[in-house]
């Protein structure tokens, strides 16, 4: 009994290390785009210029860690270690010129994601598949919470401040690489067979697609409709933002959980519909407040189940597991390729008519939908079948304390 019980805490304790770094993961990152906002407006540098620098950095990292990731240990170290120096590398400077900051922005992106893979690779082989998906949705709802109130606070007190908090955020993380270093052999650690080719599987196509479309699409549509949005409700702009961002956090919850329970197929076909739907209901409404009420709402579930599924958790059910850092760089990459886009597309948007645009995302999300309905389960079917049993055995309890009450 005693043996079990600290069987249990130790696994406790070892998911809860796992949490934290990804926490730290997230948390920098959307902290990161938040200083990025703050400097742009402080100081009129173009913000798309810096997005697509700071993106643009986050794929060149990635694809630089990935021939070291077989030591997993030693390259999240660096990741660390490196995400500490560019978050402190702008106070080193006494002139923040334009340059120098689109510099530090293709830096953040760098440090970022040179260890992504290998740490959402550790997520993936210390946590069990039937687990992924409320684990995912807990990191991501507690990373957003933190953010929102968090980048008010830093805004407050100025951006040295936010460079300072940057810097020293990112050194938590120091401790459950620190902690897990005396166990590494079991949690992850070990290193990684050597091979040229990556063996793709026919279910990555048929996940990745889909999520390639959204992403461009929602690039491409976001400028736009950001700019609408902004010139036709210009005293509810702010409000309809932070209400998306606000329930981006509990929608992940939602559909962290939901994985865990229905599967990730069913929940990425309803992240596809509800965003079709979502740009349908404004192509057809675009000046009711109502409309883009509902589309923020829409947009922010369909990003919070998308988040969970494609940034965090089905490259790892998918991936062979000598392969799981590089499956997750494949399935991270659209999502950095969204301000690629639109870095070179925003011309030719702002040229397309704004309810035929809606029209064309809407149509191209519900063609989206296509590959995932060809694609594999791959939340295991004893996994669902166990759910099913205990609920059948839960209601045949209460229907028996019924009958044995009267």
């Amino acid at each position: 009994m005693v043996r079990a019980f600290s069987a249990i805490k130790n696994e406790m304790r070892e998911t809860g290390l796992v949490v934290f770094l990804l926490i730290n993961m997230f948390l920098w990152y959307y902290l990161a785009l938040n200083a990025i906002s703050l400097v742009s407006r402080s100081t009129g540098f173009d913000q798309s210029d810096l997005f697509f620098l700071y993106s643009l950095g986050a794929i060149v990292g990635g694809a630089v860690g990935l021939p070291f990731s077989k030591k997993h240990h030693n390259i999240m170290l660096l990741w660390v270690l490196l995400g500490i120096a560019a978050s402190f590398l702008p106070l080193s400077i006494s002139i923040l010129t334009q340059q120098i900051f689109q510099l530090i922005c293709l830096v953040w992106g760098f440090s970022i994601e040179l260890g992504m893979p290998s740490c959402l690779s550790f997520f993936a082989e210390n946590v069990e598949v039937e687990k992924r998906g409320r684990l995912s949705g807990t990191v991501l709802l507690l990373a957003l919470f933190c953010a929102n109130p968090l980048g008010g606070l830093i805004l407050s007190f100025g951006l040295p401040m936010s460079y300072l908090f940057l810097g020293f955020w990112r050194m938590l993380g120091l401790i459950p690489l620190l902690a897990f270093r005396v166990k590494h052999e079991k949690f992850g650690f070990a290193k990684s067979h050597e091979d040229r080719e990556v063996p793709i599987s026919r279910g990555v196509y048929l996940y990745l697609i889909p999520w390639f479309i959204f992403n461009v699409v929602d690039g491409l549509e976001g400028l736009l409709l950001r700019n609408f949005v902004k010139a036709t409700f210009p005293n509810q702009f702010t409000l309809l933002q932070f209400i998306g961002l606000v329930l981006l956090g509990i929608f992940a919850f939602f559909g962290g959980f939901l994985c865990d329970l229905v599967g990730r197929k069913i929940v990425t076909i309803l992240g596809f519909v509800i965003m079709g739907i979502a740009y349908a209901i404004i192509s057809m409404a675009p000046t009711s407040l109502t409309a883009w009420f509902s589309f923020y709402v829409c947009n922010s579930f369909s990003w919070g189940l998308f988040t969970v599924v494609f940034v965090m958790v089905i490259w790892g059910d998918l991936a062979p597991k000598e392969y799981v850092e590089k499956y997750f760089f494949i399935g991270t990459f659209p999502y950095f390729l969204t301000a690629i886009v639109q870095r070179f597309f925003a011309s030719y948007i702002a040229s397309i008519r704004e309810t035929n645009a809606f029209s064309l995302a809407a149509l191209f999300l519900f063609l989206a939908v296509l590959p995932i309905l060809f694609a594999p389960e791959t939340l295991p079917e004893k996994a669902i079948r166990e759910r099913e049993l205990r609920s059948y055995i839960e209601k045949a309890k209460r229907v028996r304390e019924k009958f044995t009450k009267g």
